[in-house]
């Protein structure tokens, strides 16, 4: 674990005006503590809209964004509004991989998960769920809903740790290439509507993505944000990057019984900056509490975002 620490507030989700950058900006910062302090980086309540709007069924859903998985497998399917696009849903569908996965999923939780199913004594590999992602467009009353755009496949993009300013999960493990090449999530959290706007008629939609480790006498949460456009008829992922962490580690024990915890905590701001480069908005991670900051623009032979590093005073187009 690495020693330096970085003290942050957690993430809350406020937009500036369009003609500056368009930011969001934490909440209130908190101080390294001694005591117990649990975790604040929680799911929304339903924050993948699995409450679905009045004349749409799961199976529906299903035949859209994931044609010919079976419905019985499905772990959580959801569509929420999304305000970017008249009468559009974004729509998740996670599936168990078989049978005995998808019995498990739901014994094991207590509603709709699309998380990683942790291991048991008869199965002791931790199983990923097949997470599909689409935009369907359904007016209320005017028919079945009919397909946007849509992932294809099972999400299979990697979040990477490497050269980034927070902690990632499994830093300790001896095989540091996991960091450098990244991980695929253990949670998908929710949908993340911030007003990504990419370019002046493109709003790029956010996922919210989560790890998480226990250690004896406490844990660490982390969460990534994954960020997709429209292309066509083709969801796309366009960037995804750290965001936050949060470390609860065990101190010392009290003469009275009680334990010491630490708290470190470390926030990514991501603005969307009114310099552009290839026809996209530049994308700014910046640091909280600090001057640090990461400069993503558009590369067009990738089609999405990349890792620059202008020089000081460099003009971009």
């Amino acid at each position: 674990m690495r020693n330096t620490v970085i003290i942050a507030g957690l993430m809350a989700l406020i937009c500036a005006s369009l003609p500056a950058a368009q930011a969001i900006e934490p909440g209130k910062s908190q101080n390294k503590s001694s005591a117990g302090v649990k975790s604040q980086v929680q799911k929304k309540a339903d924050g993948f809209g699995t409450v679905l709007p009045a004349g749409l069924t799961a199976n529906q859903l299903i035949a859209l964004v994931a044609p010919g998985r079976d419905p019985s497998f499905a772990m959580l399917v959801g569509a929420k509004a999304w305000p970017y696009r008249a009468n559009s849903f974004v729509v998740i569908a996670c599936f168990s991989r078989d049978r005995k996965d998808a019995e498990r999923s739901r014994t094991s939780s207590t509603g709709p998960s699309c998380d990683t199913i942790s291991p048991s004594y008869d199965t002791p590999a931790s199983v990923d769920p097949m997470v599909y992602l689409g935009v369907v467009e359904y007016r209320a009353g005017g028919g079945a809903p009919t397909l946007v755009a849509s992932y294809g496949r099972p999400y299979d993009i990697k979040t990477s740790w490497a050269l980034r300013h927070v902690d990632g999960p499994r830093e300790d493990d001896d095989a540091p290439e996991a960091r450098k090449n990244g991980l695929m999530p253990e949670q998908y959290r929710r949908f993340d509507f911030a007003p990504y706007k990419i370019t002046p008629t493109e709003t790029a939609i956010g996922l919210r993505l989560g790890w998480s480790e226990g250690y004896a006498g406490g844990g660490a949460d982390f969460e990534a944000l994954a960020l997709l456009r429209i292309d066509g008829d083709k969801l796309v992922t366009i960037l995804s990057e750290p965001v936050a962490f949060q470390k609860l580690i065990a101190g010392d024990w009290n003469k009275d019984g009680t334990r010491d915890h630490d708290e470190y905590e470390g926030t990514n701001v991501l603005s969307v900056l009114p310099s552009t480069t290839n026809g996209y908005a530049d994308l700014q991670m910046r640091l909280l509490e600090s001057k640090s900051k990461l400069i993503f623009t558009w590369d067009s032979k990738r089609a999405g975002y990349v890792l620059v590093k202008p020089a000081p005073g460099a003009k971009r187009r």
